[in-house]
């Protein structure tokens, strides 16, 4: 498997949040975009900080997958009351920071390390180069939008 970074970007809210909410928010946002998630990682720490790792991945083809790693990091965490709809309601106050760091998997299989298909994989990979381009442009503009998505969830 050859792993190709394409990049990280940070999201970071500090303001009035609900991390349950916002979890699920997020969760359904890479289903909906075509990525199977899977939690990797808690650690919960002093009090009302905790980090939360996902592992993201949407197949391509059996030869090529896009992987996002995402760091959910939920700091200073505390209960306060605020007005939604005219009503008291309890909630939470504190900082989240999101990253994505984003990789192309090409022969995330490994179907391409052995006998002739070792041989053949670096001529495919040339007459590929376009493809492979535009796969990389596909995958920037998802993480992109992932990010806008993100970003619009928390200026509402």
């Amino acid at each position: 498997m050859e792993i190709i970074p394409m990049g990280n970007t940070t999201v970071q809210y500090e303001g009035v949040i609900d991390d349950q909410k916002f979890y699920n928010f997020l969760r359904n946002l890479f289903i909906s975009a075509g990525y199977s998630v899977k939690e990797t990682n808690y650690i919960q720490f002093s009090g009302a900080n905790y980090v939360i790792k996902w592992l993201a991945m949407k197949v391509i083809d059996d030869y090529m997958a896009y992987r996002i790693t995402v760091n959910l990091d939920y700091r200073h965490l505390e209960e306060v009351m605020a007005v939604k709809e005219g009503k008291q309601v309890k909630t939470k106050k504190g900082t989240v920071q999101v990253q994505l760091v984003s990789d192309i998997m090409v022969d995330y299989l490994n179907k391409w390390t052995k006998g002739v298909s070792k041989l053949v994989r670096p001529i495919y990979d040339k007459m590929n180069e376009e493809v492979l381009s535009q796969r990389k442009t596909a995958f920037e503009s998802d993480v992109e939008s992932i990010k806008n998505s993100i970003q619009a969830n928390f200026n509402q």
